[in-house]
């Protein structure tokens, strides 16, 4: 055999062992080709039955390396939002439970539970407020809560944009209590609430507010008839007091027969108990009449400087007596008052006369009345014993008084008095007081034109 031929005879069999060799190579190939076709078509069934919330599903592979390792994380993964489905489910479960009772609670109670927007828009309505109202939910929602319920602002006035003020429910930000609506039925009949509101935040974090309200008509009716009944019990005891009170002053005239001294002292000082229960007789027929609202404040133009001057002059005997010291200032340039001249007296007359009782001897008792914009600011200022703190919330309640404390007479009705005067005449009136330094009385009254 010649070179050529033994070179030719080499060269094909090198060339038939490459191609064996490239043809084993090739089946190796296409072999793990086709096994990570399958692995990864494992894979996108399993994750296709994932993304469909079917957690059960696991990848079975009997491949090696780096696809058997994705396999175990990719069924590692499924196992742990197994879990935390799992646990989702156990946490809806029990939100679920105490929906349906916080539910049944807001449902049952026989208060109205209201929740309203930032804007005081009906969210939310229990059975109660449906009830009540005669309108069903669907019809509430959405309404504003004053289209339903009126406060007693809105009743008074005629005005609503001058309710900002002195109505607290005309701002939900402002938690409320001891307030009261009023809700009227097709037949104009009156229903009485008192209504208590707190701040919540939605899910959103945007703030709501519950408003609380019970219907307390049968105690305002209480109210009324025991007002009424005391009502009729005053006015029937006035007459025979004032008739008491004139035979006293015929009898100190000498009318029946002349008098030693002792007894002009005896009926002078039944004179002035028969005096201080008329005052009390007609305290209390006052505040009747402005709790009943029969009151009519006449109106007049008043002289600021005649008024305060009347007043303060009935008070001169009893400032010599404490040797205390009133002072007057009132600005040169006011105008008169439109005002009850009487109503108004007894206003300045009442905050005197505490002055005088609440300050020691030789104290100090300042009268101020000043122009402040449209207002007349009035001040009556002491420096006596002031009001205790955990009695200033409850000065100007109905019937009370820290007379008691001082060993004083009081019955707790002329500072109710004056700020239902003073409200009716379209006024404020507030106090500020340091326990053992003074107390300021304040009170505003429109300007007379």
């Amino acid at each position: 055999m010649t070179n050529s031929s033994s070179f030719i005879v080499y060269f094909v069999a090198a060339f038939f062992l490459m191609l064996v060799f490239s043809v084993f190579i090739y089946i190796v190939i296409l072999d793990k080709y086709l096994r990570l076709l399958k692995a990864f078509d494992s894979i996108s069934k399993v994750t296709k039955a994932v993304r469909y919330g079917n957690f059960y599903k696991r990848i079975n592979i009997e491949s090696k390396g780096r696809v058997k390792k994705l396999s175990e994380n990719v069924n590692n993964m499924i196992e742990s939002l197994q879990d935390r489905e799992k646990m989702i489910k156990e946490y809806q479960r029990e939100i679920h439970e105490k929906k349906e009772y916080l539910e049944a609670i807001f449902n049952s109670l026989d208060d109205g539970l209201i929740i309203v927007s930032e804007n005081c828009k009906i969210l939310k309505v229990n059975p109660t407020v449906i009830n009540w109202t005669g309108m069903k939910e669907n019809k509430l929602i959405g309404k504003s809560f004053y289209d339903v319920f009126k406060c007693k602002c809105r009743t008074k006035s005629l005005n609503d944009d001058s309710l900002s003020e002195c109505c607290s429910i005309g701002s939900p930000h402002k938690e409320l209590s001891g307030q009261e609506v009023i809700l009227c039925d097709s037949s104009n009949n009156k229903r009485y609430y008192a209504i208590n509101s707190s701040k919540m935040t939605d899910m959103k974090g945007e703030p709501n507010f519950v408003i609380t309200l019970r219907d307390i008509t049968g105690f305002k009716e209480m109210d009324r008839m025991r007002e009424d009944f005391i009502a009729t019990l005053t006015h029937d005891l006035r007459v025979p007091i004032i008739a008491e009170s004139n035979t006293l002053k015929l009898f100190l005239k000498e009318a029946f027969g002349e008098l030693t001294h002792k007894q002009k002292e005896a009926l002078t000082t039944m004179l002035q108990s028969n005096d201080d229960l008329i005052t009390l007789v007609n305290s209390l027929l006052d505040t009747y009449k402005y709790e009943s609202g029969t009151t009519e404040v006449v109106k007049e133009p008043v002289n600021i400087k005649k008024l305060i001057e009347d007043c303060a002059a009935g008070f001169e005997s009893a400032v010599q007596k404490n040797s205390q010291t009133l002072k007057i200032f009132i600005d040169g340039d006011l105008s008169n008052i439109n005002a009850d001249n009487d109503e108004i007296k007894r206003v300045i007359k009442n905050l005197i006369n505490n002055a005088i009782l609440y300050t020691q001897k030789e104290g100090l008792i300042e009268i101020n009345v000043k122009k402040q914009k449209n207002e007349i600011l009035f001040s009556i200022q002491d420096n006596g014993r002031g009001i205790a703190k955990e009695d200033q919330g409850r000065i100007f309640d109905r019937f009370f008084s820290t007379a008691k404390k001082f060993r004083k007479v009081g019955t707790g009705l002329g500072l109710y008095l004056s700020k239902q005067i003073i409200e009716h005449h379209g006024g404020k009136i507030w106090f500020e007081s340091e326990a053992g330094k003074g107390s300021t009385f304040y009170f505003t009254l429109p300007e007379g034109r």
